[in-house]
């Protein structure tokens, strides 16, 4: 396995710099912690002592296990999940607590990890492909 490329803590970083701060900016703030932690030990000279209130929700939202453990019912049923084995940015086991979580659902789960591969690997795309049709009952004309 290859080292991991993010430095403690991974995404909300005390100094605003990750991509995930950015995802959570808002209006015209473009970075934003969303973790109390991160809001903590920030190093920018930010002088708020609390999240904002929307970023429960918002993080919420951006979370598969969160609608898995409610049994949303507006969920997905079919789940396509790669990951590489030398993935530096995300932990084998977040694509694998998808997998057990959806299947234990009764979902449909394709879950495979791409051997000796690293982050965004995409090594079967026509299985992909071969997959939606059988999903979407697509049938080329």
């Amino acid at each position: 396995m290859g080292g991991h490329r993010k430095t403690v803590p991974a995404f909300d970083a005390f100094d605003l710099s990750t991509g995930e701060n950015n995802l959570f900016g808002k209006g015209t703030t473009q970075t934003r912690h969303f973790t109390a932690y991160g809001l903590k030990n920030d190093t920018t000279g930010l002088t708020a002592k609390r999240l904002d209130s929307d970023l429960p929700e918002t993080l919420n939202l951006m979370n598969p296990m969160y609608h898995l453990a409610k049994k949303n019912p507006s969920r997905s049923r079919h789940w396509w999940i790669r990951l590489g084995t030398k993935d530096s940015d995300t932990s084998l086991t977040v694509s694998a607590n998808i997998a057990a979580a959806a299947a234990g659902l009764g979902d449909d789960v394709v879950h495979l990890y791409y051997w000796d591969e690293g982050h965004g690997s995409n090594t079967d795309p026509g299985d992909f492909v071969t997959w939606i049709a059988k999903v979407t009952g697509y049938r080329k004309k």
